[in-house]
């Protein structure tokens, strides 16, 4: 009698399960919620912010894992971009040359207690930031990780920053996406309907081949360029077509390299290494060095870093405008 209830049950919940076209049976059955590493606890979402002003920051997370406890050792809070590629420079850990408190390096910050965080336990990060010169709005985005071992699933930190008072025509011309380069200070700022959301070393043309002033948009991407002129590769290429004079030669791309010989005896076994002028050689290729990020030496093209510029190459949209000052 109690099975041929039950069946009955079963059916009437099977044929309305079909009725309604899917194949389970109520809320019992459904899959559980996608376990992530941490969860939000306290953080400031939105700062207004002197120009050079110095402010204190705190951000509370929870140990929501499955079943990892975090070491404390290789805890960090980590800088992302906004497309969520990883290892974001920041400028907002810096006082001229000196790293601000709480701060490890341009994209780590340290938990603020040395204890290894247990399940369900909250992980404390206090550090200070340092305001650029220049107004606007900025985006900070931050996520957890275990250095050397992986980064922590979850909703990424973001903290939006007003710097200083803003005029209303900038608000009102801000693009959805959009590059400016400043050559005086060899940066350039990627922006998010008008909100910065990084400000990464350049380099633009050295003396005698000074990059263009004006306006772009990017034209094309070619994952490896090759210039048959200075004999080099051209990682990330984004060719730059000026809205008047259309394309006159320039680009923005990574720092170019040079492909080496594998059986060559002086790079063998030496993949990862960093030789003089910061020259990276990686998967048979040696890069032009880091050192020349923050100067003009390129002959034209504006140069971003290895690693950034694998960022801004998934996170430009041909057609975007770049503007260079």
């Amino acid at each position: 009698m109690k099975f041929h209830k039950l069946k009955i049950v079963l059916t009437a919940l099977i044929g309305f399960s079909t009725v309604m076209g899917v194949w389970n049976i109520y809320q019992a059955f459904a899959d559980p919620e996608s376990l992530i590493d941490y969860k939000i606890v306290s953080q400031p979402n939105q700062l207004y912010i002197e120009p050079g002003e110095i402010k204190d920051i705190k951000i509370v997370i929870r140990n929501s894992s499955a079943a990892e406890i975090w070491d404390s050792k290789i805890l960090r809070l980590g800088t992302i971009f906004t497309n969520n590629f990883t290892d974001r420079p920041s400028i907002w850990g810096m006082d001229g040359d000196n790293i601000l408190p709480g701060w490890l390096s341009e994209n780590r910050i340290a938990p603020a207690h040395d204890k290894d965080v247990d399940l369900f336990m909250t992980a404390e990060f206090y550090f200070l930031i340092k305001a650029p010169d220049k107004t606007g709005n900025y985006r900070e985005t931050f996520r957890p990780v275990l250095e050397h071992e992986h980064w922590l699933t979850g909703n990424p930190i973001i903290i939006n920053i007003q710097v200083g008072n803003i005029p209303e025509i900038e608000v009102q011309a801000a693009q959805a996406k959009e590059i400016v380069i400043y050559r005086h200070s060899q940066t350039g700022e990627l922006k998010e309907n008008g909100v910065v959301v990084a400000t990464l070393p350049v380099s633009s043309g050295k003396s005698g081949y000074t990059t263009p002033a004006g306006n772009y948009t990017i034209m094309n991407h070619i994952k490896d360029a090759y210039s048959v002129e200075y004999e080099l590769w051209m990682p990330n290429w984004m060719g730059l077509k000026n809205v008047r004079y259309g394309f006159l030669g320039y680009g923005i791309h990574g720092l170019p390299y040079w492909r080496i010989n594998p059986n060559s005896p002086k790079f063998a076994g030496k993949d990862g290494q960093i030789f003089a002028g910061g020259r990276l050689y990686e998967n048979n290729r040696l890069y032009e060095g880091y050192s020349h990020l923050g100067t003009p030496v390129s002959h034209g093209c504006v140069r971003f870093g290895i690693h950034e510029s694998d960022a801004l190459y998934a996170w430009a949209d041909t057609g975007i405008p770049v503007t260079i000052i």
